[in-house]
């Protein structure tokens, strides 16, 4: 296992689902945030690959942006999450990449669109408007949700075998 351990950052508007993301991938079952947290040190594996990741969750600081603007600092991969049946989480997430490309020390880190909640039946953002979004701004896409588990494994693999960078024009695929 690598010393140097991998971080994993997941920004987005309060109240969409980040806590329950990381929660699920540190192997809590779902439910409400039993705490609040900033970060954490786990090991993760996939595909035979085991790397220290620290999950750090902004989760109360989005209003606090110079105290979050940290957390950006030698991130290696950034998940923009949204909730699928909130269209203001979808369009703030314009804002939410700027402040990734602001803040980011490695440029040329992963950025993935997470559509969460994609269990509910209140959906106004479609597959296709988000992912289309993803592409124009070179970012990958994931739907997930943090209730039924549907592609947590996934945020893994993308944190422990991060893609290449997209190249110039769009994201690279759709990750349902």
């Amino acid at each position: 296992m690598d010393d140097d351990p991998l971080k994993l950052l997941t920004i987005g508007d309060p109240g969409v689902g980040k806590t329950c993301l990381l929660n699920r991938i540190y192997g809590e079952d779902f439910g409400e945030p039993k705490e609040d947290w900033e970060s954490k040190r786990l090991p993760l594996t996939s595909n035979g690959i085991t790397r220290d990741v620290i999950l750090t969750d902004t989760a109360g600081q989005e209003r606090f942006r110079e105290l979050t603007s940290a957390s950006y600092k030698y991130t290696d991969i950034v998940f923009v999450v949204f909730a699928v049946d909130s269209k203001e989480s979808f369009n703030d997430c314009t804002k939410w990449l700027g402040e990734a490309d602001r803040y980011v020390t490695n440029k040329s880190i992963p950025r993935v669109i997470v559509a969460n909640k994609v269990d509910l039946e209140s959906r106004v953002v479609s597959t296709e408007e988000a992912q289309a979004f993803a592409t124009s701004k070179g970012a990958l896409y994931l739907e997930t949700s943090a209730k039924t588990g549907q592609n947590i494994q996934e945020m893994v693999r993308l944190t422990l075998e991060p893609p290449k960078p997209a190249k110039e024009g769009g994201g690279c695929c759709l990750l349902q």
